[in-house]
């Protein structure tokens, strides 16, 4: 009895494939993760007062080493490291 009640309930109920419903615009909100703004009034309180930013160019040599060691691991596919006297990623 479940059996047929369950068939035709789908018979009158579910949407024929091909015949779902389409929104025509979906908007997605959220909070505004923005980092270029926070990035660049950091950059000009400093260009402005003469002080050291906080992600130097050390911080981003450092940020751009890992992302290469990253590739290197990928492609040679084994771990690398990094020899910090020939500054050169080793395997």
């Amino acid at each position: 009895m479940r059996q047929a009640y369950e068939k035709q309930w789908h018979a009158e109920h579910d949407v024929p494939v091909g015949k779902e419903p389409f929104l025509a615009d979906t908007i997605y909100k959220g909070y505004d993760w923005d980092d270029m703004k926070p990035h660049l009034w950091n950059f000009f309180q400093a260009v402005k007062s003469r002080k050291r930013v906080i992600e130097d160019e050390v911080f981003g040599n450092h940020a751009a080493i890992a992302c290469h060691m990253a590739n290197e691991s990928y492609f040679r596919k084994k771990p690398v490291y990094w020899d910090e006297a020939t500054k050169t990623i080793k395997s």
